[in-house]
């Protein structure tokens, strides 16, 4: 049976960019096509295409497994972090995330401040105004 590929795999397999492999697999998809095939999943649907539609249309000849396809990943550092050092570097990390926290919140505050202050003043000359026209109004 022929292995269907996601787009991810055929990228890797072909070479070609993922806006190739889309609209390659919605164009077959448009036809018709036994060789291409959405995949509901439960993040939303996903191509999945057969390798033999990638060696046609693109000339890819190579037998690829799909482990070889599969990027190559490395172990974590062996690094071993002493339990004590652990629980220092995380208190160092909340005093630091709370210092800034405690300036966003006065900077914060310094602005709305601000913001009330600037609307008294607009409200007071609001009144002004609107005193100044009725008093232009009545002929005064």
């Amino acid at each position: 049976m022929d292995s269907f590929l996601t787009v991810t795999e055929a990228v890797t397999f072909s070479g070609k960019s993922r806006r190739t492999i889309t609209r390659l697999a919605n164009r077959l998809h448009q036809e018709g096509s036994p060789l291409v095939m959405r995949e509901r999943t439960a993040r939303g649907y996903i191509w999945r295409m057969s390798q033999q539609i990638l060696q046609e249309t693109f000339g890819v000849f190579e037998t690829q497994t799909l482990s070889s396809i599969e990027p190559k990943t490395t172990p974590p550092p062996s690094g071993h972090i002493e339990p004590e050092h652990a629980l220092e570097i995380a208190r160092q990390g909340y005093a630091g995330m709370m210092t800034m926290h405690q300036e966003v919140t006065q900077a914060y505050e310094n602005l709305l401040a601000e913001k009330d202050k600037r609307i008294v003043a607009l409200s007071q000359e609001l009144v002004r105004a609107r005193k100044g026209f009725w008093a232009w109004l009545m002929g005064g």
